[in-house]
């Protein structure tokens, strides 16, 4: 509907001048402001939507940063145990300001503390989780096709949300395979996004068996791995219980 708008508002010009009247400044932006937008569109509609997939990668990556710093606070408000361990005893924090906050805020508080101190903010792809659910006992092996995506998605998010989609040094360097020079514009399109969405999918079902491990339970069916049955085991358990069929 977008590309077809300047034909729409050209033909009323059309018109306008066969009848004699006098074409208003108003319509001629119109026509102006529809073109732009039709070629915006058309851009879309050729590279595979890549603005909108631009979007829903950075909503993606921003969706697992919040589910893995959510699962924590959880931990840490259900398991008192958990701020004994030396990661947190460490923390040196103002009292009236930590009294101030609720306990959710609180354990909140705490993570975001313990992640500065382990300069979690300077690793980068599935790293920047790992460093957090180190504490936990919850980081592990990740497979590299999930951590490579998980790289480049992450570095795709950063020039994304910074640098206009235009590739910068730290892009260039870390995904070479991308084969970009400085400067070039970065097009996600659905293949990519999709590659994208796959590795965040199996990187939540590695999280959802290691929580399954650590609480003795058994993973949900989403979550296991094709022709491998998980068996119950002891909290802390690690993936090396998963026997094949």
């Amino acid at each position: 509907m977008v590309t077809r708008r300047p034909q729409m508002t050209q033909r009323i010009i059309d018109l306008t001048v066969q009848v004699g009247e006098e074409v208003t400044p108003e319509l001629k932006s119109d026509l102006k402001n529809e073109t732009e937008e039709a070629d915006f569109a058309q851009n879309e509609l050729q590279n595979g939507f890549p603005f909108l997939n631009a979007h829903a990668l950075v909503g993606a990556w921003g969706s697992l940063e919040a589910a893995i710093e959510d699962m924590l606070v959880n931990i840490l408000v259900n398991e008192p145990k958990s701020l004994e361990k030396e990661e947190f005893a460490k923390i040196r924090i103002p009292l009236p300001k930590f009294e101030a906050l609720d306990k959710e805020d609180r354990m909140r508080f705490l993570l975001g503390e313990v992640q500065r101190a382990r300069a979690v903010g300077i690793v980068q792809g599935v790293d920047t989780f790992e460093k957090s659910l180190q504490p936990f006992g919850l980081a592990g092996m990740v497979d590299e096709d999930s951590k490579k995506m998980l790289w480049e998605m992450n570095h795709l998010r950063n020039v994304i949300v910074h640098r206009d989609s235009l590739a910068d040094v730290h892009l260039v360097q870390a995904c070479p395979w991308l084969n970009l020079n400085l400067g070039d514009r970065v097009l996600v399109n659905h293949e990519k996004y999709g590659l994208c969405s796959d590795a965040v999918y199996e990187y939540l079902k590695i999280l959802a068996r290691r929580l399954a491990e650590r609480y003795g339970a058994l993973p949900p069916p989403w979550a296991l791995r094709p022709r491998m049955v998980y068996m119950p085991s002891s909290p802390g358990a690690s993936d090396h219980q998963a026997e094949s069929l």
